[in-house]
């Protein structure tokens, strides 16, 4: 009897181990799958022209896929089962910023650059890289930061002046230093705001409106009338005017809808959720804001 006790362990224990070692032979064959995914969107990117001139690499591009992108898309397709991977990045626009003919984005630290002038009279001032000057209305993409955490990639917030921003970040915040508010629209001060989406390789993609009085009037309106006046709630919705509940894109979208002029929107659905990379697309004409700066640091 101990004879075949002893057999019905081993046995057992050899089961588990075959179980374990299938497990880990299908999590690899999962993996070089998703790679494979991963680095066939990235060959349409480039087909389409969207990811060109190496604004991203195929190595930065499968990482984000597998950080943040595939997460994204596995609770996408939980109420959309019939959406492919492909789909959902070529909806993103590939991971990379809308780029219009004529943009030409500097790189950028946000941090205020001071020049020191040398102690010899031949030579100029001596500056590290270019600053960003932040003006009112100037609409913020962050690339490899989130505050949706789930069905949409990447975050949106829109500055009110040279020095503090906007945002639906979807996240409870501390407003008061020791009382904790919902998580509804909020402001951040620009060295906050940069010191968490400047991090490692993650960037923040400036976008900057034609228009400067219309910047100013969706600023305004946005930090009187949808954060001091009438803050709204925070969730993912379709519907795209409604002010409340609304979420980091669509609230930048309707500051210049609702404060600058109607004009501003494009001839894009009535309905539907705005991804946060996508949202330059989302203006019509003239309206469309130009990609001025891409901001690395502080």
């Amino acid at each position: 009897m101990r004879e075949l006790v002893v057999a019905a362990g081993l046995a057992t224990v050899l089961m588990a181990a075959s179980m374990a070692s299938n497990a880990s032979a299908d999590s690899k064959t999962d993996a070089t799958q998703n790679n494979d995914e991963f680095v066939k969107c990235y060959k349409e990117g480039e087909a389409k022209g969207i990811i060109r001139n190496n604004n991203i690499s195929e190595a930065d591009f499968i990482e984000m896929c597998k950080n943040s992108v595939f997460p994204a898309y596995l609770e996408a397709v939980k109420s959309n089962p019939t959406l492919t991977f492909e789909q959902f990045v070529a909806s993103d626009n590939y991971e990379v910023p809308v780029q219009k003919p004529g943009d030409h984005p500097e790189e950028v630290s946000a941090e205020e650059v001071k020049s020191s002038k040398s102690g010899s009279p031949f030579t100029s001032f001596i500056s590290a890289k270019k600053s960003y000057k932040m003006k009112a209305g100037d609409i913020l993409i962050c690339y490899g930061t989130g505050s949706l955490g789930s069905r949409l990639i990447g975050h949106a917030a829109m500055a009110t002046s040279a020095n503090y921003i906007i945002e639906m970040s979807g996240k409870p915040h501390n407003a008061s230093g020791d009382s904790w508010r919902k998580n509804n629209a909020h402001v951040k001060s620009k060295a906050t705001f940069f010191k968490e989406h400047t991090k490692g390789s993650d960037y923040v993609a400036v976008y900057r409106n034609n228009h400067p009085v219309y910047s100013d009037r969706a600023s305004t309106y946005a930090y009187r009338h949808m954060y001091k006046e009438d803050n709204p709630t925070y969730h993912i919705t379709s519907t795209i005017f409604q002010k409340s509940p609304s979420y980091c894109s669509k609230y930048v979208v309707l500051a210049y809808y609702w404060g600058a002029t109607k004009k501003s929107w494009g001839d894009g659905a009535r309905h539907g959720i705005i991804p946060p990379h996508q949202l330059p697309s989302y203006f019509s004409d003239s309206f469309v804001p130009s990609y001025k700066y891409k901001v690395t640091s502080y």
